[in-house]
């Protein structure tokens, strides 16, 4: 028998094809870790922005409870405070508190409100199972 005869063994994979198989995969895995990457500075590029809007918004918030902070602790704040809300009188004044007339009952402030029952048991299961 020749050479041409002999089968061949179909079996084994030429080195050269594993090579290729190999390269196609660690090119798949490299794009794949590419296209992550990517969309993970496209997030934090959108995060960039989200918090640049709100570290502009705070600041402002900032400047305001500052500029608060400053005029609540000046003198004349102080004074009209002091004067208004505490009741305390300037030197030369009568602190006069106006008290309601004998005999008058105090007019009251309370607004009554409405109550609302509490739901019965099977009225929440059927709410639950029924969606009503």
């Amino acid at each position: 028998m020749t050479d041409e005869m002999v089968p061949k063994d179909r079996s084994k994979i030429p080195l050269k094809n594993i090579w290729y198989f190999a390269i196609i995969v660690l090119g798949i895995l490299i794009l794949g870790d590419l296209n992550r990457r990517m969309s993970d500075a496209r997030q934090l590029e959108n995060d960039l922005v989200v918090l640049q809007t709100e570290v502009a918004g705070l600041e402002a918030s900032n400047l305001t409870l500052q500029v608060q902070l400053t005029q609540a602790v000046s003198d004349a704040m102080v004074a009209e405070w002091a004067h208004g809300d505490a009741r305390m009188v300037r030197p030369g004044e009568h602190l006069i508190i106006p008290l309601p007339a004998p005999g008058a009952s105090p007019a009251s402030s309370a607004i009554a409100t409405p109550t609302i029952p509490a739901p019965k048991a099977w009225d929440v299961w059927r709410a639950l199972l029924f969606g009503r």
